[in-house]
């Protein structure tokens, strides 16, 4: 009986593919989008901030609210205007209209009482457009005050109806008004969401990025306000209507104000441009407008900031591993491989920042060369030719920072992949750097990457078999010499907990299995079994993380991979002892009862999935039926292979005369018998 091999040796897609390196061992949140929530800033006046400003003449207009304090920030709004609408009708015979004081004065007894005439707000609209028109000091002057207004939460609400918004970031647009239109913005979007969805639907977002394209605007003591303002306008938007030069324009300009903005700021910017990033079409202009190098030039700038205490070190940590986030994400696609051959200036500085001190600088590294290898030509060139594979295995001796290590093993496992590679990586001081990992009690994803590093250099390669099942020591007479690599992995699988590394344990063994038996037909007998022996002899528990792999239910595929390992381990007499071993497990026994005959003993053995049993029909022709239908089939040819392997293990173990008096008890002696 031959065995079935076409769905058992089927691997997940990273078998064959180069997969995509993401951020190494999460400590912290993803980028943080949240809205406006800056505490410990005041809302923003910019009374002494506009050059057009007569301070002298603000000060009059002012001193009705020295002498009342008390009153909410409306009525002290409505105050003040008065004041400053009395000077512009005295110099400038700007029209207010009849009883306008007492209009404005009717506004403050309305702000007593908790209600709001709407006209009003219109009234001084129109008096603002006469002003402007006017091209009047008094202009600015009333806008500041109108900034301080703003924080008033009945004003708030009142000014996000659909008129307001669209006029106020108008004047964005304004040289005299620009200023004083970002303080009242951030007034009325700090801390209230319904102001900040209300402006982020009528445009504030490509409104600052056009402001930003100004090469005349300053922000000065504005730009916290501006950096908070883009990120929560980035958010959640509509990136369509958005000018080609968004992206480019965001971060020049990060990158101009570099030396003005605090981490929180940055990380800000950060955020901003992530949200521009999930458009196709600015990754592509951040990968061929060579806009990379500003986000890796910001990454080594932050190491410029002194971090007083241990939360400002977290935050400027927390901004590098965004940027390294974002870079992860781009480096993935095929247009950055494209643009960034290995004999690029970028990619050389990533080589060099291998061996940086600054390990959050060999984490992007890691990651990002490890995207870009992830084709064989690409791998073949950074293992031959820069052997790169060298300086990450020295990272991996050295490094006490397990993000570091985690990034490393990913990258090298893409180097891993092509045949040719594995070879040269696999050496015994390779084995002994990567079994190191496995002894100590590590984070269970620098174990499980790892293992999964092991699997890949293991597979197809019979040179590193060889180099696994070495005796960790030489010296005849040392309890080491009897303990090989092999030993160590399979220690881990009984003393961990996480059901993703006994998985990988068990793939490895069966990636053994496999590579030991393709090889027999290119290798002398003797050779080979010297390799079984060794195998065997030396690992009495070899085939536990195998039986583990057919009893767990959750991973078809993985069952199935196991069961076709068991029936390659079973074709040599030392194989056959180890699997009868395992057998002897009623939960392992069952399963194979099952396997074979769809029976279960005594509750032992996994019943038929609710998802493979059969389905009633409903009469339902919908195309959701032809899905299930399909599903359904897959899952049968499935359950017929893994019958048709557990059939070839049970004759192979009969040929090499293992006592099986046990499996002919109850059905499936029976089931043999017929």
């Amino acid at each position: 009986m031959a065995f079935t091999d076409d769905v058992c040796a089927v691997s997940p897609a990273s078998e064959k593919e180069h997969p995509p390196l993401s951020s190494p061992i999460q400590s912290g949140t993803e980028v943080a989008t949240p809205a406006i929530n800056r505490s410990t800033s005041p809302s923003i006046s910019s009374v002494d901030k506009d050059p057009h400003v007569n301070q002298n003449f603000l000060a009059r207009a002012f001193e009705r609210l020295k002498i009342q304090q008390h009153l909410p920030m409306a009525e002290q709004m409505f105050a003040a205007l008065e004041a400053v609408f009395q000077h512009a009708a005295q110099t400038q015979h700007v029209e207010l209209g009849p009883r306008w004081q007492e209009r404005l004065r009717q506004a403050d007894v309305d702000s007593r009482r908790g209600t709001r005439d709407v006209e009003i707000l219109r009234w001084i609209r129109t008096v603002l457009d006469q002003l402007r028109h006017l091209d009047s000091a008094d202009l600015v002057h009333s806008m500041n005050i109108l900034a301080d207004g703003s924080r008033d939460d009945v004003n708030r609400e009142m000014v996000i109806s659909p008129e307001y918004p669209p006029v106020i970031i108008g004047h964005l647009h304004d040289n005299e008004l620009k200023n004083i239109t970002i303080s009242v913005i951030y007034n009325i979007c700090n801390n209230y969401d319904r102001a900040q969805h209300a402006f982020r639907e009528n445009g504030l977002c490509p409104a600052l990025i056009g402001l930003l394209e100004d090469p005349d605007f300053q922000p000065g003591p504005l730009l916290p306000n501006i950096c908070t303002l883009l990120d929560f306008s980035s958010q959640q938007t509509d990136f369509s209507q958005y000018p080609e030069s968004s992206l480019q324009t965001l971060l020049q300009f990060m990158q101009e104000q570099k030396q003005d903005l605090d981490p929180s700021d940055m990380l800000q910017l950060i955020s901003t441009a992530k949200a521009f990033l999930q458009q196709p079409r600015f990754q592509m202009q951040l990968i061929e407008q060579r806009l990379v190098k500003i986000l890796l030039d910001t990454i080594v700038y932050s190491y410029t900031y002194e971090a007083d205490g241990l939360e400002a070190e977290e935050e400027l940590s927390f901004l590098r591993s965004s940027i390294i986030r974002l870079l992860s994400d781009v480096s993935a696609t095929t247009v950055f491989a494209d643009n960034y051959p290995v004999e690029s200036l970028m990619v050389d500085s990533l080589i060099h920042w291998l061996s940086s001190p600054r390990e959050q600088m060999r984490i992007c590294s890691c990651l990002m060369l490890g995207n870009l290898a992830r084709s064989d030509t690409v791998c073949l060139n950074m293992v031959r030719g820069l052997r790169l594979h060298e300086r990450l295995l020295q990272i991996m001796r050295d490094q006490t920072n397990m993000q570091v290590v985690y990034a490393a093993l990913g990258f090298l496992r893409n180097l891993a992949l092509p045949a040719e590679n594995k070879a040269m990586i696999g050496t015994l001081q390779s084995m002994e750097t990567i079994s190191s990992f496995w002894s100590l009690n590590l984070n269970t994803q620098v174990q499980h990457a790892s293992v999964s590093l092991l699997r890949q250099l293991l597979n197809g390669c019979i040179g590193n078999v060889r180099w696994l099942l070495e005796s960790l020591s030489p010296d005849p007479d040392s309890p080491a010499h009897e303990k090989t690599h092999l030993s160590l992995l399979l220690l881990l699988f009984g003393r961990t907990d996480d059901v993703s590394t006994k998985v990988e344990i068990g793939r490895t063994v069966a990636t053994i299995c496999r590579c030991i038996a393709t090889s027999s037909q290119g290798l002398p007998r003797d050779s080979i079994s010297a390799i079984l022996h060794r195998l065997y002899g030396m690992h009495a528990d070899i085939a536990r993380p195998l039986a583990m792999m057919i009893t767990q239910s959750r991973f078809p595929i993985i069952r199935s991979e196991g069961w076709f390992a068991l029936a390659l381990m079973a074709r040599s007499t030392e194989g056959s002892a180890a699997v009868s071993e395992v057998l002897q497990q009623m939960e392992v026994f069952g399963v194979l009862v099952t396997t074979i005959t769809g029976q279960s003993i005594n509750g032992h053995g996994s019943p038929p999935s609710r998802s493979t049993q059969q389905r009633p029909n409903t009469g339902n022709t919908s195309s959701g039926g032809s899905g299930s239908d399909t599903r359904s089939e897959q899952e049968r040819e499935m359950q017929a292979k893994d019958r048709e392997n557990a059939l070839v293990l049970v004759n192979e173990l009969l040929k090499n005369t293992v006592r099986l008096d046990f499996l002919f008890v109850g059905v499936l002696g029976r089931y043999l018998s017929r």
